[in-house]
């Protein structure tokens, strides 16, 4: 059955294969009418490890420079983008960042009903004739929905610090999220919307999820930011979605109601177009990361290239069919996370690991996740063991593992799944 992450526990509804939950009960909670809404709990209020609400001030961390110059960024928008070409501009313009140093702001919206899978989730396979699109994005995180009604940001620089200084590392990857969220919540507050960022993944206005934000930076060090807002629509309608795209359950996700979610049309009575959004979240950016933006569109040959890279997406789909369910990985154990679920696949040759992949809600920087999963092959197939690769890889400052709590759970993970 699809689980509720940490950060939503609304019971999840029956599925034909069980999974660990948060919550326990198996009924929608499905609030009394005139009873009011209990809280955030105080740890949902929280960001990662130990950072700080996004409506306080954060330091900027260690080499960040107070004197530089604000950054000119391009300003992209599509108010209507297939979703496989708008993953092919993002990698487009991830290369070009780690190649120019130039950064870009694009914000789009998805065409037609999108299921967003984190880049970690196990893809359910193709329903025949079904319209909802699987989306898997660059980031990890939990599922979402996309598409008409939502919309989609992208968020790309030269690496996770490039807005305070040259240093790479000068924003922990706790503090990342924080501080590119800015842009969002003030944008936000411009056209009447007050939102607020808690923590973790999720952007919320009075302790209901509004939108989704997650990270990824690349092989080459650059960042790609992203986030999907409510707009016409609300996130509600992720059972839907999930019912349609993938009818076996094999994508755990928390079971949203109506009544506990929102949307930019609910708060202010009606939609925003594209192009309001966008420019809305320009001045947001301009005020509170001092940047500044120049209007560009993809040229002609950066459009041919785009569409190319879609055609062999939807031909292929070897993108979002990286990561699937693998007969062969016969062994299987997962561990409730601050986002959702955190699963190992693995497979034993005696009693060593032969092969394993990592799947869930977690958010990583996918060079990490390579390595992680490359070492283990081979590694003995013990919670010590596993744990040791774990800590040598996300101890190093490029490498990052958040929504997963603390890094023993990789280990905790695996050992579910190991026979008694």
């Amino acid at each position: 059955m699809r689980s509720a992450g940490a950060a939503l526990c609304t019971p999840a509804r029956s599925r034909p294969r069980p999974r660990t939950r948060s919550c326990h009960t198996t009924r929608p909670n499905r609030r009394r009418p005139g009873v009011p809404r209990a809280p955030l709990p105080a740890h949902e209020r929280q960001v990662f490890r130990s950072g700080h609400p996004a409506s306080r001030a954060l330091p900027a961390g260690r080499g960040a420079d107070t004197h530089r110059v604000a950054p000119t960024l391009d300003l992209i928008v599509q108010p209507r983008v297939a979703a496989t070409a708008s993953l092919a501009a993002d990698r487009l313009l991830l290369a070009e960042a780690a190649r120019t140093q130039q950064g870009v702001l694009r914000v789009f919206e998805l065409e037609g009903e999108v299921l967003s899978l984190g880049r970690y989730h196990l893809a359910p396979p193709p329903v025949p004739g079904g319209a909802v699109q699987r989306w898997r994005r660059h980031s990890g995180g939990r599922a979402f929905p996309a598409g008409e009604g939502f919309l989609g940001l992208s968020l790309v620089l030269s690496h996770r610090s490039a807005i305070v200084g040259d240093d790479p590392f000068a924003l922990a990857p706790e503090q990342v999220m924080n501080r590119y969220v800015r842009g969002i919540l003030e944008g936000l507050r411009l056209v009447g919307v007050a939102a607020f960022y808690p923590g973790r993944d999720l952007v919320t206005v009075d302790g209901r999820p509004l939108g989704l934000v997650a990270f990824e930076v690349d092989r080459a060090g650059a960042l790609l930011f992203e986030a999907i807002v409510a707009n016409g629509r609300d996130p509600s309608v992720l059972p839907g979605l999930l019912e349609r795209a993938d009818p076996g359950g094999l994508v755990t996700a928390a079971m949203l109601t109506p009544d506990a979610v929102t949307s930019i049309h609910r708060v202010r009575g009606g939609a925003l177009g594209v192009d309001e959004l966008a420019e809305s979240l320009r001045r947001g950016y301009e005020e509170r990361l001092a940047v500044t933006f120049q209007r560009r569109d993809f040229s002609a040959e950066e459009t041919r290239g785009l569409e190319a890279a879609a055609i062999e997406e939807n031909s292929g789909a070897s993108w979002l069919g990286q990561r699937v369910p693998r007969a062969e990985l016969d062994r299987h154990g997962s561990i409730t996370t601050q986002l959702g679920v955190l699963e190992a696949h693995f497979a034993l040759d005696g009693d060593r690991i032969r092969e394993i992949v990592f799947a869930g809600d977690f958010i990583a920087n996918s060079l990490a996740i390579e390595r992680l999963e490359r070492e283990l092959r081979g590694a003995p197939a013990e919670a010590g063991a596993v744990e040791a690769v774990t800590r040598a890889i996300f101890g190093r400052p490029d490498n990052f593992l958040l929504g997963a709590g603390p890094l023993r759970t990789v280990a905790d993970a695996v050992a579910r799944g190991l026979p008694p």
